[in-house]
């Protein structure tokens, strides 16, 4: 019976990396079409939910009544790169021995595979049986920021329900339980021109911006030593440092486990993009600088920028560019307690996480709904050269979320 939902998640995902929906620009409508005949060729009905053109999202119910689980995944890809880097073409969705190679084999189309099989399995038994309700939903733009997808579902109260699982890549005996807020700014420099042989008649934007760089920093580091992360959160941390050492270690960097378990745990500091000035002999007047930071719960966004603006006001103007809670889903939610189960039941241990970066599973989460993001492939693995996929995870987080399901709405004692 392995072998055979191997063969079936395997092929289904081929089809789907095949389908190339890259973002930008997002356009997803042809691998939202496959689906919704793939949906109804077994005798599901499917509805599309449009807020941008070129972006459908798909959401398909069965069962009727409380309580309702999500099954959650993202159809847009990041741009492949440098064709000539990879083995195989990103799209041809080639599947070697027990890997299925191409863009968004890991990232996430393998987890979109996964649950399109879980709801067409467990669908006929929900109805048949009325234990309550499975969604699934099958978004876009994930991959800039989920606004056209899981966020303007989730604010139209479309998108609801008591339990979600969102099919990102863990690896099948990991599951995610917390992302990282952002804070992303710009601070802008303002000076005076003059003639670059006289900088003293100017006032020179880019030395106030540098000068901004160390003092922002500076402010960080303050409200990191005063951080106090939640309990519950350790062992997810503990474990996070260890998957992204082994990533590190296998480029050939040098960093240690602390080195991670402080970034993860900590506000992070990135300067990722810096504009200033037009000519080389001139004094330059303006200058700005892109700031990125990732916030862990039990710190607030907000509070971050506060610090920025009263720290470097007079020197620059601190405008904000994007933002977003930390958020995270307590050990004791049952639905964790089923993922924790599921994976045991494959024989492993059950290591929960923490992801640096941000998933839809934070709309979920900050409407209340408990969230867990688990799902087949590895984190190191998304938006890399000759991406893939294993079919034994497709297998075992298929075997997973089916028994997470089935236990939740009561289909298996």
């Amino acid at each position: 019976m392995a072998s055979e939902v191997g063969s079936q998640l395997a092929e289904l995902t081929s089809r789907l990396v095949q389908i190339d929906s890259v973002n930008p620009p997002g356009d997803v409508t042809k691998v939202v079409e496959f689906i919704k005949n793939w949906l109804s060729e077994r005798g599901f009905s499917s509805s599309i939910y449009e807020y941008v053109k070129g972006k459908p999202n798909l959401i398909a119910r069965v069962g009727k009544g409380k309580p309702v689980i999500i099954l959650n995944g993202h159809t847009d890809v990041v741009p492949p790169g440098d064709l000539s880097k990879w083995t195989y073409p990103p799209f041809s969705g080639r599947i070697i021995e027990d890997k299925v190679y191409g863009r968004g084999s890991t990232d996430m189309k393998g987890g979109v595979a996964v649950i399109m099989m879980v709801f067409a399995e467990l669908g006929p038994l929900i109805e048949k049986k009325g234990a309550g309700s499975l969604v699934f939903s099958a978004t876009a733009d994930e991959e800039v920021g989920g606004h056209a997808g899981v966020e303007a579902l989730v604010k139209d109260n479309v998108l609801a329900g008591d339990a979600a699982i969102v099919a990102e890549p863990t690896g099948f005996d990991k599951y995610c339980i917390a992302e990282k807020g952002l804070s992303q700014v710009k601070l802008i420099a303002r000076g005076r021109p003059a003639h670059g042989s006289l900088p003293l008649l100017g006032d020179n934007a880019i030395m106030k911006l540098i000068k901004a760089i160390e003092k922002a920093q500076d402010a960080v580091n303050e409200i990191n030593r005063g951080i106090k992360l939640p309990q519950d959160l350790i062992e997810a941390i503990n474990n996070s440092s260890r998957v992204y050492l082994e990533g590190a270690l296998r480029s050939g960097l040098k960093l240690s486990e602390d080195d991670f378990r402080r970034t993860i745990g900590s506000v992070s500091f990135n300067p990722g993009v810096i504009k200033g000035g037009s000519k080389v002999n001139m004094v330059p007047d303006y200058a700005e600088l892109e700031l990125d930071m990732r916030v862990p719960p039990g710190v607030s966004p907000s509070n971050v920028i506060d610090k920025l603006r009263n720290t470097l006001g007079g020197l620059v103007e601190v405008e904000v560019l994007d933002t977003s809670e930390p958020n995270y889903t307590p050990s004791s939610e049952r639905l964790i307690q089923l993922i924790r189960e599921g994976i045991g039941k494959q024989g492993t241990e059950a290591k929960p996480i923490i992801m640096t970066g941000a998933t839809d599973g934070r709309y979920l989460r900050l409407k209340g709904i408990p969230t867990v993001i688990y799902g087949p492939g590895e984190l190191t693995l998304a938006h890399t050269y000759d991406e893939y996929v294993t079919v034994k995870d497709l297998v075992n987080t298929y075997n997973t979320i089916k028994y997470t399901v089935e236990k939740y709405l009561g289909l298996r004692q």
